[in-house]
């Protein structure tokens, strides 16, 4: 494994995935031997732990987020309190 063989802290969350959908192919197709294989599964666990991370990590701050926005105060509507 040459370039892909970057650790996978290094590499966005896209470019983890499309390495990790590629080695799935590979392992799907069968045609490599078993060593070669056994890396390759390998390296697909690292990417995997890797996307699971970032995607633990975006879950995170989108609910730190969403729970910010639910603790704003309700905007004053015109008129005060609707009465006529």
């Amino acid at each position: 494994m040459s370039a892909d063989a970057a650790t996978p802290d290094t590499l966005s969350f896209d470019a983890a995935l499309a390495q990790l959908e590629e080695l799935a192919r590979q392992l799907e197709e069968g045609d490599i031997p078993l060593e070669d294989a056994l890396e390759v599964y390998e390296r697909a666990v690292q990417l995997f732990r890797h996307c699971r991370q970032r995607l633990e990590g975006v879950e995170h701050k989108l609910e730190t987020l969403t729970r910010d926005l639910d603790e704003l105060p309700e905007p004053a509507t015109e008129g005060g309190d609707g009465g006529d």
